[in-house]
């Protein structure tokens, strides 16, 4: 199983973009990593998700977002999820971690499609300097 970018999951502000393309990078990198090599990129996927979770909460805070509290708890929810999975990862339990990365794709997809487009939508509306800022 492989997971590749498509420009479809673009929101056209660059920042988000780039660390929507490496965040399906890992959940690839992840999904084709042999046992051996799981919890490893696991943790390197969980570590990435920390950090793009954390932009993103902060982006919502500085544009007032109106549903900060939604996005932010569904990001909770994913995070708490793949820490446990990471945990049981680590303890030699590889079949949970490997559901979830498969779930990851999908998942991925309707919140790029609704809760960030929402959010790239409300940073354009309210000028947030990320707007105007090229590729890196």
């Amino acid at each position: 199983m492989a997971y590749e970018w498509d420009p479809k999951l673009e929101k056209g502000i660059a920042t988000m973009d780039a660390v929507h393309r490496e965040f399906v990078e890992r959940v690839d990198h992840a999904l084709r990593a042999a046992d051996e090599e799981l919890a490893s990129a696991l943790q390197e996927l969980v570590a990435h998700t920390h950090e793009h979770f954390e932009r993103e909460n902060r982006w919502m805070e500085e544009c007032s977002f109106p549903p900060i509290m939604i996005h932010r708890g569904e990001h909770q929810r994913v995070l708490e999820a793949m820490e446990e999975t990471l945990r049981r990862a680590r303890g030699g339990e590889f079949a949970p971690a490997r559901q979830l990365i498969e779930q990851l794709p999908a998942w991925f997809e309707q919140h790029a499609a609704t809760m960030d487009n929402a959010l790239a939508m409300h940073m354009r509306r309210t000028g947030h300097p990320e707007t105007t800022k090229a590729s890196e």
